[in-house]
């Protein structure tokens, strides 16, 4: 069965979960981001390329590092592989060894409209920190376009608040998105905002 044929497609692509993992899990989760933030790159590209379809270079502006061994016990945990299993009714595995923890610290950190790479069918992104104001609007939110699968990107950001679906993943949640057919984008945060994300590619 192909990932466009999956049960978590059908439902619109992505899936929101609290507490998964629990609560303590991501407490060393968010431990093993700070202790690692020191050794983050910066990953910068001014303008997105002419890729229309997946993958590519999107515009962004963030931090990231390789995740850890708490990190990658999550990664290769078998309830996790249970747990994509059962929404994409087909094996899952990881991508690779491990993966990655994004820093959206600095005001105006984004990542622009895209579908993710070809090794990367289903993402699991769970959010560890953020210190918005909680009397502000905050940024870094993640606009999905789950009705536009099949669209060139460009036709996207054309019209890119037709069919937008937008997700405030708040700590302590995940999701579970078909991130090689649905379109996404995470807007910029605000001064004062720091959002770290553990984020895990499968294939």
């Amino acid at each position: 069965m192909r990932v466009v044929d999956s049960p978590l497609l059908r439902t619109g692509g992505f899936q929101i979960y609290d507490g998964l993992p629990e609560s303590s899990f991501c407490q060393r989760l968010l431990d093993e981001a700070i202790g690692l933030s020191g050794s983050a790159h910066e990953s910068l590209v001014a303008y997105s390329d002419a890729e229309e379809v997946r993958g590519g270079s999107p515009a962004r502006r963030f931090l990231s590092v390789a995740g850890g061994e708490v990190q990658r016990a999550l990664y290769w945990a078998p309830w996790v592989g249970q747990l994509l299993r059962t929404l994409t009714g087909t094996a899952i595995e990881p991508s690779g060894g491990r993966g990655t923890y994004t820093y959206y610290a600095r005001a105006g950190d984004f990542l622009a409209l895209h579908r993710d790479v070809e090794t990367c069918e289903i993402a699991m992104i769970t959010c560890l920190a953020d210190t918005a104001d909680s009397g502000t609007r905050p940024g870094g939110l993640l606009t999905l376009y789950p009705t536009r699968l099949f669209e060139p990107l460009s036709s996207i950001r054309s019209t890119p608040h037709r069919g937008a679906v937008t997700v405030r993943l708040c700590p302590g949640q995940t999701i579970v998105m078909c991130g090689g057919l649905v379109p996404h984008c995470i807007g910029p945060v605000v001064a004062g905002q720091v959002r770290i994300v553990s984020v895990l590619c499968y294939r």
